[in-house]
């Protein structure tokens, strides 16, 4: 299959929806030649409208879509060279695997010869060539998710569009599915942009992840940077699992100490980090977020430790969560180590100064 080059920008793009519905504002982003690019967030927060507007199927009230520096904001789907894979999958009940693989070199009138070397390449590709003979209703949630991918694949499009396609599998085929299709995407370097609301598909699979909520994009990075360098406490929340736990506190200094003090807790910052923080603090009120990974669990009181008790013990296996309740907050800590405690036992949380994350109470924007 020859590969396209192809790189997908969107600039200033607003959605409305009649009467005063605003489903995206002012969406800014480039997604790279060859690149995965996902859009992750909470149900209703305008990703599927976003892919929508990139695949043609809603004209954007402002902004404009170019696709390898072409605009094409008022070309209608069919004219834009994208192929789009729904949650639904939306394969034809009454055509045969190999019919709905063909069905869009077919609507081209593509020689039949072509179109069965197409198919039959594309099947091997993705291991479904048993299946051609076979009706959707034969076929396993995965074997239909391979078909609606094939038929996304066979006209070698060159953008893909992937609507949360594997949200209607079950968990085990879902994580299997996962490693396929970034696999598939590797080996074809295929333009991809992703949907789902699934942080540990955003993670897994993602060269870069834009993070949305409310309509707007609030954080575009790598894995890495939206994990450990989230903008907002929003982002650092969604990010995570489990997610991040969050305290409220005040800001406090003393002679040349800067401290993070609430009723239940005290916790003293590094000069360093001390002064960052004072330099860029708008008000004392402020909320630290402190990931599950990143806290100790001690048996006695240290510098820097948190009073908690022990609230519920979730075992996991290759790891626990201990829930543990700190005045009204409950917060989890995630331990490799086998842990026995009581509940209600009286234990300490060391946190790991140096990942804390500090929030501005009235914002949410991160400060450190």
């Amino acid at each position: 299959m020859v590969r396209i080059l192809a790189k997908v920008t969107l600039k200033n793009i607003t959605k409305i929806f009649p009467p005063n519905t605003i489903a995206v504002t002012d969406v800014n982003f480039t997604v790279n030649d060859g690149e995965f690019f996902v859009l992750l967030g909470p149900s209703g927060c305008g990703k599927t409208t976003t892919l929508r507007i990139i695949a043609g199927l809603e004209k954007p009230t402002k902004g404009r879509v170019y696709i390898d520096d072409v605009d094409v904001t008022d070309l209608p789907p069919k004219d834009r060279d994208v192929a789009m894979v729904f949650q639904t999958w939306a394969l034809y009940p009454h055509m045969k695997v190999y019919d709905n693989i063909a069905f869009p070199l077919k609507i081209r009138k593509v020689d039949r010869n072509e179109i069965d070397k197409k198919v039959k390449e594309v099947a091997k590709m993705l291991k479904i060539e048993n299946l051609l003979d076979r009706y959707p209703k034969q076929l396993s949630g995965g074997q239909q998710q391979r078909v609606a991918l094939a038929r996304a694949l066979i006209r070698n499009p060159k953008v893909w569009l992937l609507d949360e396609p594997l949200s209607n599998l079950d968990a085990v085929l879902r994580v299997y599915m996962r490693a396929e299709l970034k696999r598939l995407q590797r080996e074809l370097r295929v333009t991809t942009v992703y949907v789902t609301h699934d942080q540990a598909e955003a993670m897994t699979m993602a060269d870069r992840i834009a993070i949305m909520n409310v309509g707007k994009v609030l954080q575009i990075g790598s894995p890495a940077e939206v994990y450990h360098k989230p903008r907002t406490k929003f982002v650092a929340s969604f990010i995570g699992t489990p997610p991040m736990n969050f305290l409220e506190c005040s800001i406090r200094q003393k002679d040349d100490e800067v401290l993070l003090e609430s009723a239940d807790f005290r916790i003293k910052l590094p000069k360093d980090i001390g002064r960052i923080l004072i330099g860029k603090a708008k008000s004392s009120e402020v909320i630290i977020g402190i990931r599950p990974e990143h806290i100790e669990i001690t048996m006695k009181e240290e510098p820097n430790t948190i009073p908690a008790e022990v609230y519920v013990i979730e075992p996991l296996g290759s790891e626990t969560i201990v829930n543990a309740k700190v005045g009204d907050n409950l917060l989890k800590i995630k331990t490799l180590k086998e842990v026995k405690f009581e509940i209600g036992q009286k234990i300490w949380l060391k946190p790991y100064i140096e990942h804390i994350h500090v929030f501005d109470a009235k914002t949410d924007e991160a400060l450190i």
